[in-house]
């Protein structure tokens, strides 16, 4: 069974709600692996729910990113150490920051540059529609050391 759809919100011709889900959770991979966010584990989801307004002639219109929930694995806040967590490691010790500093840079490295890499139909990035309205959810359950299979 198949199920879905083609529209011109954005320049993949995807639903905007999917493609900002979808690339949130290949930055925080990319992220990862690449070692700016080292304490990222790979067990982790994403939601968008974005807020439309319908025209007269029934199109719709988005017109603000309402939430963004991050649910992401990571090393334990203030214990971790990378020559621990990151296997071949050899460069300065660092250990794992706060839940505050880890969601501050979750929301700058992963969510604002995602944002700015999705085009609208209008030309405009995706983070044109982010603001003080959006509500966001780092990690709402608290900490998430221990993941999935």
């Amino acid at each position: 069974i198949m199920f879905g759809y083609a529209n011109d919100e954005t320049e993949d011709c995807m639903p905007l709600t999917h493609s900002m889900a979808t690339r949130l959770g290949k930055k925080l991979t990319d992220v990862r692996k690449s070692g700016l966010l080292w304490w990222l584990r790979p067990d982790g989801k994403t939601q968008v729910t974005i807020e439309y307004l319908q025209k007269a002639d029934g199109s719709v219109e988005p017109r603000k990113i309402h939430t963004v929930v991050i649910s992401t694995q990571h090393a334990e806040p203030l214990k971790a150490t990378r020559t621990k967590e990151c296997a071949g490691y050899t460069g300065p010790e660092m250990t794992a920051p706060s839940m505050t500093d880890m969601n501050t840079l979750i929301i700058e490295e992963v969510v604002k540059k995602t944002l700015e890499e999705i085009k609208l139909k209008s030309g405009q990035p995706a983070l044109s529609l982010f603001g003080e309205h959006t509500h966001l959810y780092i990690n709402p359950s608290g900490k998430f050391i221990i993941g999935g299979p």
